[in-house]
């Protein structure tokens, strides 16, 4: 999509026959894939024509966040405190990718405080390929390339509400497990709201039988999380799948962790990404999301199917995986210093709101924490909830170290990581869950002041946000 290193487009935001807020482009209700290259720029025109009051009965702000890319947090680039797009009015983005921007799968989409859940919620996200994976990954070079947007849709489009545990129980349904092929536990049944692929919720995708393809797999809903397999008709796991990247960043970018990691499913929470090898089968199989327990306060994550994988012998279909193009490899994100700084976040909610450190976002507060450009961080990420809440940070990436304890086994760069609920122990003992992630600041490119929140945005629109200034 870039013209000599540029991409150029316009955006358009507004209601689309059903009420729902929409991406339009080129006069169609379509969210562009957007492609370049390292070093490459973003111009994209935004302007902002929903209704002055939503169906929240607040003002209709908007604004867009290039999840995931190192970019600077500035007015222009990729700020979302200062930036507010207000109805009737655009605004100009530009957008500068690092030359040493890992090749992967990032997004795009609005992140108005109190807005997010509703307008992501209701599809309102596209997909960022930064083409070069070939070079750390020469296999993948000319494999069909499918793009693949998960989003989870809210029945009534003037809300984008999270699934509540209150139909557990009387309507669980056994799904499949990840682990063996014996059903696995209740999970609830989906009341209000309809997983959807590239917008359609029934959809077949093209494979060859013995053919090897990369799947980019962008996770774009609002709270809900994807655990996706293989399975044939009689819900045995019809084939394994080769995980390459995650988050953007190749598997192999990071110590000794590998280039290629076979599984038989990958979890994808929301806002994350994974990029798999997917090899198609001479037997009728289908893409499935697993049960996925958010614990007992969380929202309902059902077994589903997905797609159906189809063989599509004589049908065109252009995009592959580009070529190498010749990407150097760079040194900083092999390895990574001790941290300068040790840190607590913990994640609180009660029936008021969410909290990070006790504290409700708003956004006149000054930065919550203030680190040092050049250095990387140890957070220890605390849950003392009894659901799932999902960690992310704008601009930068980060290392997870180890979950409850346990060291994370073959470690590598995300933007997004779930910090699981709270043990219930016993004699009525709670123990908090940690996890304990190294972030890194060592980018020149990353000064100023940005975000990191639970991307279950529901959360973050009720609180469980803060800034972080890096000077």
């Amino acid at each position: 999509m870039a013209d000599h290193g540029v991409a150029t487009l316009d955006l358009r935001a507004a209601l689309d026959q059903h009420g729902r807020p929409a991406f339009y482009w080129r006069g169609q209700e379509v969210t562009p894939t957007i492609r370049l290259r390292p070093g490459d720029e973003i111009h994209l025109h935004y302007e902002n024509e929903l209704p002055e009051i939503c169906g929240l009965g607040l003002v209709s702000d908007s604004n867009l966040h290039f999840h995931g890319l190192t970019v600077a947090p500035i007015v222009h680039s990729d700020d979302v405190i200062a930036t507010t797009v207000q109805p009737g009015h655009s605004f100009d983005y530009a957008i500068k990718i690092d030359r040493d921007q890992p090749p992967g799968l990032y997004w795009y989409h609005p992140h108005p405080h109190g807005l997010s859940n509703w307008e992501i919620g209701n599809g309102m996200s596209g997909a960022i390929v930064v083409e070069g994976i070939a070079d750390e990954v020469p296999a993948l070079a000319h494999l069909r390339e499918q793009v693949i947007v998960l989003r989870d849709i809210p029945v009534d489009p003037s809300v984008a509400a999270a699934e509540r545990p209150e139909v557990h129980g009387a309507q669980a349904a056994l799904a499949p497990s990840p682990d063996d092929d014996e059903a696995g536990p209740p999970c609830g049944v989906e009341m209000t709201a309809t997983p959807t692929i590239n917008g359609s919720p029934t959809a077949t995708i093209g494979i060859r039988p013995g053919e090897r393809q990369l799947w980019r797999i962008l996770n774009a809903s609002a709270h809900r999380h994807f655990d996706l397999a293989l399975f044939n008709n009689q819900y045995r796991f019809a084939a394994r799948m080769e995980l390459v990247a995650q988050d953007g960043f190749p598997l192999g970018y990071y110590g000794r962790a590998p280039i290629l990691e076979p599984v038989t499913h990958v979890l994808i929470p929301p806002a994350g990404r994974a990029e798999v090898i997917v090899t198609g089968t001479k037997q009728i199989s289908y893409l499935d999301t697993l049960c996925y327990d958010a614990g007992t306060n969380g929202d309902i994550n059902p077994f589903g199917l997905l797609a159906e994988l189809i063989d599509d012998r004589g049908t065109a279909q252009t995009e592959v995986v580009a070529p190498p193009i010749g990407l150097p490899r760079p040194v900083s994100y092999r390895t990574a210093p001790r941290p300068a700084e040790q840190r607590l976040i913990r994640f609180g909610e009660d029936a008021n709101g969410f909290y990070l450190n006790k504290t409700a976002y708003r956004p006149n507060d000054a930065p919550m924490i203030v680190a040092r450009a050049g250095t990387t961080e140890e957070w220890t990420l605390e849950n003392d909830t009894d659901e799932v809440h999902t960690f992310h940070i704008h601009q930068v990436h980060f290392i997870v170290e180890a979950v409850n304890g346990r060291p994370a086994s073959g470690p590598h760069w995300l933007d997004t990581v779930d910090v699981p609920p709270r043990a219930h122990l016993a004699h009525g003992r709670i123990v908090p869950s940690a996890v304990k992630v190294l972030i890194d600041f060592r980018d020149p490119v990353v000064r100023g002041t940005f975000l990191f929140h639970c991307h279950i945005l529901d959360h973050e629109d009720r609180g469980m946000m803060a800034k972080i200034r890096v000077i």
